[in-house]
């Protein structure tokens, strides 16, 4: 028999030799989130707003997935993120949230569902985290909404906080304007910083404001600092999925930087699909089209009772057809002859997959 010691040391090397072997990402927690910045690790931050976009974030992945309000303006269309509801807000966090593996899964509390008080607070995100399946949520506002974090996180609702240009107040603010550029104005937001830390956000966020200053917010704070259009000295940064990816068509804000130029590629892809239905080289009939046995699709012309006549028609169409494309390819070669037909190769009858709408 072994001893205890040779036994708890076989048990000890496989136990670590199954750690050292698994390479799935860890699902990322708010423990995970104060330990990058505690390593001054830089926390990633992307909005998604759909089961796509969420498969994107977690297959990279983010640090934090966050369904912004933004998605009032960049997929619904609305002017500003004030006229979004709670309801679609709910829609959008879970088809987000069925997408989501690793990330940290936060959502903005729409406008309107936090203001009146700690109570209506209580009750959207209560909603949001037992019907949207969101781990956490994230409000806007300085010292007012002090009572409303501790409440939530009284009940065990993670809060991520939100200073400096307030996109929901921006009509208040008189547009999207940089924030903390006076004295006074930047002694508030750090004043405001302390006090939501103190009222238990887990995580802050920093928008349009001087770098100077979200360093030294960053500096302040023991919790982690998510800026955007902050500097790059904050614990994290966060970015508009439409904004990062180029497909948003409105105003781009000085801190965007576009990692990608989608829009153009989309737009590309549009314009070339129907030039392709509108020239019917799409779909092509042996390399994206389906086929029968001859002798099935006889048997059914005999069904309707023009085996001969249709068989001819659907001959000579589809002759046409096919020395129409020949005679485009070669036409020195092909002036004055009879269409020809692109023959089916009977092998692509074989089932394949299928999108369908």
């Amino acid at each position: 028999m072994l001893p205890f010691r040779a036994i708890r040391h076989a048990l000890s090397h496989r136990r670590h030799m199954s750690v050292a072997q698994s390479s799935s990402p860890k699902k990322t927690t708010i423990a995970r989130i104060a330990d990058l910045r505690a390593s001054n690790i830089p926390i990633s931050v992307l909005t998604a707003y759909d089961f796509p976009t969420a498969r994107a974030c977690s297959a990279h992945p983010v640090d934090i997935t966050l369904v912004g309000d933004s998605l009032a303006q960049v997929c619904l269309g609305y002017p500003s993120t004030t006229r979004l509801s709670l309801d679609e807000m709910l829609h959008h966090c879970r088809a987000v949230a069925r997408g989501t593996s690793t990330p940290l899964l936060v959502a903005d509390m729409p406008f309107g569902t936090y203001a009146p008080g700690p109570t209506d607070a209580v009750r959207a995100a209560v909603r949001l985290v037992h019907q949207g399946h969101v781990e956490a949520v994230k409000l806007e506002g300085g010292e007012e909404i002090i009572p409303h974090i501790s409440a939530l996180t009284q009940i065990g609702i993670p809060v991520m906080a939100h200073i400096g240009l307030l996109p929901q107040r921006s009509t208040a603010l008189s547009g999207y304007r940089v924030q903390g550029r006076t004295a006074a104005s930047a002694n508030a937001l750090v004043r405001a910083a302390r006090a939501l830390e103190n009222a238990g956000a887990f995580a802050i966020v920093l928008e349009a404001m001087p770098s100077q200053l979200g360093e030294y917010i960053t500096r302040t704070l023991t919790i982690p600092t998510i800026g955007i259009g902050a500097g790059p000295a904050t614990s994290g940064q966060v970015l508009v999925w439409d904004d990062m990816l180029g497909t948003w068509h409105g105003h781009k804000a000085k801190f965007v930087r576009h990692f990608a130029d989608v829009r153009k590629e989309v737009e590309r892809g549009v314009a070339t699909y129907v030039h392709a239905v509108k020239d019917r080289s799409f779909p092509n009939a042996e390399r994206e089209g389906y086929a029968i046995d001859p002798t099935e699709w006889a048997s059914f012309l005999r069904t309707q009772g023009q085996p001969g006549e249709y068989a001819e028609h659907q001959r000579t169409a589809t002759d046409a057809t096919s020395d129409s494309a020949e005679m485009t390819r070669h036409p020195e070669s092909r002036a004055g002859a009879l269409p020809r037909a692109n023959e089916t190769d009977e092998k692509t009858a074989k089932k394949t997959g299928l999108h369908t709408l």
